[in-house]
């Protein structure tokens, strides 16, 4: 895109008939008439905008047409020069297919040669629907044309009423459509909100889930030797002991209380075994999905660009929806943290020696070797405000499910990141 130091928005013609067209080339080469562009430059502006309107009629059934004056600091010197740029737009459908048809490349290659600009807004499928045209050269002074603006725009509208009418109708259609707009986002913006409610509760159940284990098994270990030392000798006292002896009733006692003791540590471990009732049959392409859908925003804002390969049909696994979420969010986040702004990440589901696998590759900065010797060891961390529990965390979330976690980094080429489970999920 060619550098504009400032544009003047001129007027905005709707295209929804025929009658339009010829509108849009007139005043396309009034305004190039006006700017002091010679005749033939003023006759191709107008040959080249009543084509695109022609093209926009008939592929997309309306668009719009919007005119500026243009001004930018010629290159290498002090003076500014003066020109033209012209929109060609429609939300409906696209009105160009230049991958497909020989006959729009013929024609944007004859109009690239009397532009000193030709940019297209590109879709998925290869169509267009949006094109600005830049037309530098004109002999009036940026100055002049800032002081003469409404003097251009009447000159403009002087012949034709409709014009006027109808660019104060494309005006309120472009208002509108920002509204539209604005609203979908919102609508976006509060489902990425609920989204991170529901990932920030996620977060608290493992928290509460873990300490919930970590409680029970820490007791249960301390209290298990003891109760069954306690239990065993007491029981062969018993055995031994008199029936008359004075010691036999505080003996019993002791192993009653013993007994209890053990119960407690089969009660705590029972607790442990509750947790298995989080794991249920999951598909990895749907947890992907899930979780991206969530996190689309970040990628967003950092204009990342993201390749997903999904698995060909269901990819099941055993395992704990909230858990397996918390740990592909922290890889993602920490591939994203690494990437530079317009880098791809890619992400591929698929089997891996027969092992179901996520696997999350960027094209960052990097780990050094030291530092990932050192990763499920330690709290290390790359990042300056980095605690360096996530990637631990996501270590022992894998080992709950059986698999584990594999990466594969080299210093400024990116990071590999692979979540590995098992063929068969063992009870």
């Amino acid at each position: 895109m060619e550098k504009i130091d400032h544009n003047i928005h001129v007027l905005s013609l709707v295209i929804k008939k025929e009658n339009d067209i010829p509108l849009v080339r007139t005043k396309a080469k009034a305004l190039s008439d006006i700017l002091g562009f010679s005749k033939i430059k003023s006759s191709q502006i107008g040959l080249i905008s009543s084509e695109i309107s022609r093209r926009i009629l008939r592929r997309s059934q309306g668009g719009l047409a919007t005119f500026f004056i243009i001004c930018r600091r010629i290159p290498g010197l002090t003076q500014f020069e003066s020109g033209i740029m012209l929109e060609f737009s429609s939300e409906k459908a696209p009105f160009l297919f230049i991958k497909n048809e020989a006959s729009d490349k013929v024609f944007i290659s004859s109009s690239k040669k009397v532009t000193d600009n030709l940019e297209f807004e590109e879709g998925e499928k290869g169509e267009i629907n949006r094109i600005r045209i830049i037309f530098f050269g004109a002999t009036q002074s940026c100055e002049d044309l800032e002081e003469k603006n409404d003097v251009i725009k009447k000159r403009l509208f002087k012949d034709i009423e409709e014009s006027y009418l109808e660019n104060l109708r494309a005006k309120h259609e472009e208002v509108l459509r920002l509204l539209k707009t604005l609203t979908i986002k919102n609508k976006e913006l509060d489902k990425v909100n609920a989204e991170l409610l529901e990932l920030s509760k996620d977060m608290e159940s493992l928290v509460h889930e873990r300490t919930v284990v970590e409680f029970a098994l820490r007791i249960a270990d301390k209290i298990r030797n003891p109760a069954t030392v306690i239990g065993g000798l007491s029981r062969r006292l018993l055995k031994k002991m008199p029936k008359d002896s004075p010691f036999l009733a505080k003996v019993q006692a002791i192993f009653q209380e013993a007994q209890k003791l053990e119960q407690i540590v089969k009660d705590f471990e029972g607790l442990v075994k509750e947790q298995e009732v989080f794991f249920v049959e999951l598909d990895l392409n749907d947890l992907v999905k899930e979780v991206l859908e969530a996190w689309m925003p970040g990628f967003e804002k950092k204009n990342i660009r993201l390749r997903v390969k999904y698995y060909d049909g269901p990819l099941k696994i055993h395992g704990n929806p909230k858990t397996l979420k918390v740990a592909l969010l922290h890889v993602l986040k920490n591939a994203l943290d690494a990437s530079i702004e317009g880098s791809p990440i890619e992400i591929n589901i698929a089997r891996i020696n027969g092992r179901p696998t996520i696997e999350i590759k960027d094209y960052g900065i990097g780990i050094d070797e030291k530092i990932k010797r050192r990763l499920f060891k330690e709290l290390v961390t790359t990042k300056p405000s980095g605690t360096g529990v996530g990637l631990i965390m996501v270590h022992h979330i894998m080992l709950e499910h059986q698999g584990k976690i594999d990466i594969e980094s080299q210093k400024g080429l990116g990071t590999t990141v692979r979540l590995i489970f098992p063929m068969r999920w063992k009870e």
